[in-house]
């Protein structure tokens, strides 16, 4: 049985490893590219939910949004309890013969504890600094209600503090016995982007743009989510620094996972380890006028994924359609595992070709907002932020409100999108009016509304915010 290292991020665009490639230049990403080199790229990977929780607890059980209840992030609320048992796949793997750990960011439903070892400390929103410190950062952020740090410094002659997951994971990778299975979770690139000083310049000539594109064709659900960002209180200038920086977040993840290659190599452990990595969901910079994740435009809910085994003759792209909940069935493959009957998904070597990825966000009652611990983003005419669900083909995109104050919206006021992705591969027309797709649109609604029709639904009690929480005042 091989060893497994599973690198995750939170918010990783593909676009931002040079193995993905970006139009605006060469990334720098040596470590994650040499990963790809050795193994398998999938190009058309997708998350099953574009937010953290709900995303993250689809990797762990293998199931969707509709099968756990698990929406979004108010299932990681202290009162949150989940409407049943689930497996997980580190669990299954260490009831099968692995040592499993997990370091940096878990996010998941209080009641669910994948891991023998859970160490979180250096996964922290705050990247370890006092009120006072990230209060003094000179920062670029939207000028609405929302207060996104989309790029700042961290202070000089500090030690850069979400290093700690790394030196952690490695500390506990040299006490370990074969097999083990350990996910070193990072938080970055998630916002707030407080960069370690050098990386800010690595990407300061490259040719960003920093105009906002036209939205007037969108869904009125893109529309209000761009409302409640505030994006164009943002200069072109600050931008494209926020984007240089937030590629630079990326060139520090691929040195700390040079560490751990390093490591490996000293060790002698390459040839019996398998490498993977992933992301919970995409990132948002400007697309759709929007930052973060929440929409279902392909930066938002295309993930990377990389997966290199000492048997690989490498540097395999993958163009086959496939999304994170593949994941536990693929690692279960890979470990000599048969795979329990809860988990969906297929195994990505099995030769098997999936027609469609389906991805849910958003718990759809009266109080639902966009982000619920600023009670921000709603829908317009008194109605909360919505349950939107989402088919995807290799070709075509379409996502619609499924629940909207408590109730099951009619077709006409599922405020339907629909893109062509070869026509449109911005994702930034929305065709869902044109007749001569109306087969297709058809066809598309009936298999979403399918898989969407019976979905597990959690006492509304369970989600609302302590005081203490909203507007981040919990200490």
């Amino acid at each position: 049985m091989k060893n497994i290292v599973f690198f995750f991020c939170d918010e990783l665009r593909p676009d931002a490893l040079g193995c993905y490639g970006n139009a605006a230049g060469d990334m720098h990403t040596p470590n994650i590219d040499s990963i790809a080199k050795r193994g398998h790229l999938f190009e058309n990977c997708f998350c099953n939910s574009p937010v953290c929780v709900p995303s993250r607890t689809s990797i762990m059980t293998g199931l969707y949004p509709e099968d756990t209840g698990v929406y979004d992030n108010e299932a990681a609320l202290p009162a949150f309890t989940l409407p049943g048992s689930f497996l997980t796949f580190p669990k299954v793997l260490h009831e099968s013969g692995y040592h499993t750990a997990s370091f940096g960011k878990t996010h998941l439903p209080p009641q669910m504890h994948p891991f023998e070892r859970d160490n979180k400390q250096g996964s922290e929103m705050n990247l370890g600094l006092s009120a006072l410190e990230r209060e003094t950062l000179h920062k670029i952020s939207p000028r609405g209600a929302l207060s996104f740090n989309m790029a700042s410094l961290y202070p000089q002659d500090k030690e850069y503090y979400p290093e700690t997951v790394t030196s952690n994971a490695l500390d506990w990778m040299a006490k370990q016995a074969d097999p083990y299975f350990i996910r070193i979770s990072y938080t970055q690139p998630h916002s707030p982007i407080i960069v370690k000083r050098g990386y800010e310049t690595i990407y300061k000539d490259y040719p960003f743009s920093g105009k906002l594109p036209d939205i007037s064709h969108l869904s009125e659900f893109e529309q209000a989510f761009a409302q409640a960002i505030a994006l164009d209180t943002v200069t072109e200038e600050e931008l494209i620094q926020a984007k240089a920086c937030y590629y630079g977040m990326v060139s520090w993840i691929d040195d700390e996972i040079g560490k751990v290659l390093h490591f490996l190599q000293a060790q002698g452990q390459l040839d019996n380890t398998i490498l993977i990595l992933g992301a919970d969901h995409g990132a948002l910079r400007g697309e759709c006028r929007g930052l973060g994740k929440h929409i279902f435009h392909r930066a938002s809910q295309s993930v990377p994924l990389i997966i290199a085994t000492p048997d690989d003759k490498g540097d395999k792209r993958i163009s086959t359609l496939c999304s994170n909940i593949d994941l536990p069935k693929t690692i279960f493959h890979l470990a000599g595992i048969e795979a329990p009957p809860q988990f969906k998904g297929v195994n990505l070597f099995s030769g098997h070709d999936p027609q469609a990825v389906y991805a849910t966000i958003g718990y759809g009652e009266y109080d639902s907002c966009a982000f619920p611990a600023r009670q921000l983003g709603r829908l317009s005419g008194d109605r909360g932020w919505p349950r939107r669900s989402c088919i995807r083909t290799k070709q075509y995109r379409l996502d619609m409100n499924t629940r909207v104050n408590g109730v099951y919206p009619s077709l006409s006021e599922a405020d339907i999108f629909f893109v062509d992705c070869e026509k449109y591969p911005d994702e930034d027309f929305n065709m869902a009016d044109d007749p001569a797709y109306a087969p297709i649109i058809n066809d598309l609604i009936s298999k979403l509304s399918a898989h969407c029709s019976s979905p597990v639904e959690v006492n509304p009690d369970l989600l609302h915010i302590p005081a203490d929480m909203v507007a981040g005042t919990r200490q």
